[in-house]
């Protein structure tokens, strides 16, 4: 299939080697959970992340070939298909979790029971979650991994959230760590609280399920409740699945709320709730809620029959195995510096939100088995609306950016939509200087998700790239990411504008050009870049060739500088010379033009605004 026409969610050759590491090590943690005695203290996902640590950390590593933990494994043979694990395997594994929603198990009673206390600690988790971090100074994207966990389904809702809320692998890892934390701390307490209280099993069992945040968790709370028939594990599991239905909401809400890529304010404050609901949407979620509905017809229809029930199964095993990729691949991004650097402050912000939870939902709970619905109610929507207020107070815009500022002044990486919030904040406080701007380049590193705007833009940049701006400031410097394909090349060409830029994926080769008389140019260097490496020309007087170097797609981020007010340069060659094999020093005789590819003709950045 040619390169150019690849859909992005299918592999390529370069991504081999990181699939197949990622699903090895995978593979080995699903046998090891199940041949291990069963527990709820023993999970296949964290036994991976856990093997993919151990490997990068330590000389074992070394033996695969893997290089440093750093942004993206780049520039190891294994990032590309590790990053495929990241982006589209965990997006595979999302849909397939929809199949493990359980409706058969909802009654009336339980059902306002359940929705009635998940409309309360839901939304007061977040609350609180982001209140504690922006205290603490945590990265929004780690405390939305942090709450989403706390609220939905620990390790499941973790990897589903990260490509929405634009948070990077590392932090995926710290969040799962978390969630697994307190959920062993769930098993041990939370029995002991249901007798101190006298809360009998059916209701123990429905908090069990509304509060712990592990799905085998949860259920083995439950089963502690005991009750008669197992019913404290059967509650447990009836809201646990109730919450795992939850999911689709708290997606959407999070995708509106965080949405990702670049956005042209003007045309969004056009846009009616509809349009940017559909255009927030993550396409994956259609996937989760359409085998959610297929589960629901196939209890009905088909029930107990042996055909159906190996179904599941099959559907199971697939989650599992899906989900230890994807957290090897995880695993294979943590460095025990960040691990370390991190913890402490992701513990306490879990921690506030899985007390805080478990609390507002006992409360609600033990009220409402007394027969005291209303006041259960009034406990559980002053809950949310106090922490609503004390959200407001605390997570203003001003104090995310402070926390960003400090993040960044730490010298820690930056996302893209981090990054955009920083040049607003430069930008209004003066002209942005170039070592700001070098430094910014620097640090910058998407997050998960973040690019796939650049990886879809239908936008031309020349003949096997494509373009999208993620942010043009009032100073008219913009921020640029721009995908090539394999072996595309530019003209010789020189911008009408300044540049300083840095390959982040895949590898680039720069040739440049310098005049001489007569109509012709040298070639006086061939580099190819390191990864990262930064890169600058001077507008109109860099003449330069930049080419996708190697058998994957390369992407490079730009701050592009302010326009000249002239149109780029671009030079035809007068006789057709293979540029790749070029000596240095060559001459060639060449026709100068105007360059009328888009965002080189003077136009500006704005036209790599999607709409």
């Amino acid at each position: 299939m040619d390169a150019a026409l690849r859909p992005q969610w299918l592999p390529s050759r370069p991504d081999a080697s990181g699939l197949a590491l990622a699903f090895g090590i995978g593979i080995v943690s699903v046998g090891l959970a199940r041949a291990l005695p069963s527990s709820p203290f023993v999970s296949d996902v964290m036994i991976a992340l856990l093997l993919g640590a151990i490997v990068v950390n330590t000389p074992i590593g070394r033996t695969f070939g893997l290089g440093s933990v750093g942004k993206e494994r780049e520039p190891d043979r294994y990032a590309a298909g590790l990053r495929f694990v990241g982006k589209w395997v965990l997006r595979l594994a999302i849909i397939f979790m929809g199949m493990k929603v359980q409706t058969s198990f909802f009654g009336r009673s339980e059902l306002t029971m359940i929705f009635g206390v998940a409309a309360c600690s839901l939304p007061s988790a977040f609350f609180v979650a982001h209140v504690t971090g922006a205290l603490l100074g945590v990265r929004r994207p780690l405390v939305d991994l942090l709450a989403g966990g706390t609220m939905i389904c620990g390790a499941s809702a973790v990897n589903a959230i990260a490509p929405v809320v634009g948070a990077h692998r590392d932090e995926q890892g710290v969040a799962i760590a978390v969630m697994f934390l307190f959920s062993v701390v769930a098993m041990i307490s939370f029995r002991a609280m249901a007798l101190l209280l006298g809360i009998d099993p059916e209701h123990a069992g429905l908090w069990s399920g509304l509060a712990v945040n592990d799905l085998s968790s949860a259920i083995a709370v439950g089963t502690q409740m005991g009750g008669d028939g197992g019913i404290g594990g059967v509650m447990a599991a009836a809201s646990k699945s109730a919450r795992i239905l939850l999911l689709a909401p708290v997606l959407v809400a999070f995708a509106l709320a965080r949405r990702q890529g670049p956005v042209d304010k003007k045309v969004a404050a056009r846009e009616g709730l509809g349009a940017r609901i559909v255009e927030a949407l993550p396409g994956f979620l259609l996937g989760y809620v359409g085998l959610a509905i297929v589960r629901a017809l196939g209890d009905r229809v088909f029930g107990d029959s042996a055909a159906w029930h190996r179904v599941l199964a099959g559907d199971r095993l697939a989650v599992d195995l899906l989900m230890a990729a994807v957290s090897a691949g995880i695993g294979l991004h943590l460095s025990l510096r960040t691990i370390l650097g991190s913890s402490a402050r992701a513990v306490a912000v879990g921690g506030t939100a899985s007390v805080w939870t478990a609390l507002l939902t006992l409360a609600m709970i033990a009220t409402a088995s007394r027969g005291a619905t209303s006041v259960a109610a009034g406990i559980g929507i002053t809950g949310v609306v106090v922490t609503f207020f004390v959200h407001r107070a605390v997570t203003r815009d001003e104090a995310r950016l402070a926390i960003i500022r400090r993040h960044f002044e730490r010298g820690e990486l930056v996302t893209l939509a981090e990054a955009k919030s920083l040049l607003d904040a430069f930008e209004r406080e003066g002209p942005l200087e170039d070592a700001f701007l070098r430094r910014l380049l620097e640090q910058l590193s998407p997050s998960i998700g973040e690019l796939i705007p650049a990886r879809t833009s239908p936008l031309p940049h020349g003949e096997g790239c494509r373009w999208v701006t993620y942010w043009e400031g009032k100073s008219g410097w913009a921020l640029v990411a721009i995908v090539r394909e394999p072996g595309s090349m530019t003209p010789i060409h020189a911008h009408p504008h300044r540049l300083l830029g840095k390959a982040i994926e895949g590898t680039l080769e720069e040739m440049r050009f310098r005049e001489i008389a007569g109509g012709s140019v040298e070639l006086v260097s061939r580099e190819v870049l390191g990864h990262e490496e930064l890169v600058e020309t001077d507008g109109l007087n860099t003449l330069h060739v930049v080419r996708a170097y190697g058998a994957s797609p390369a992407i490079d981020l730009q701050m592009r500088g302010p326009e000249s007010g002239k149109p780029g340069r671009r030079l035809q060659l007068r006789t057709p010379t293979e540029l790749t094999t070029l000596a240095i020093g060559a001459h060639l005789a060449v026709l100068e033009e105007i360059d009328d590819r888009p965002g080189h003709g003077g136009e500006g950045a704005s036209v790599g605004r999607v709409a």
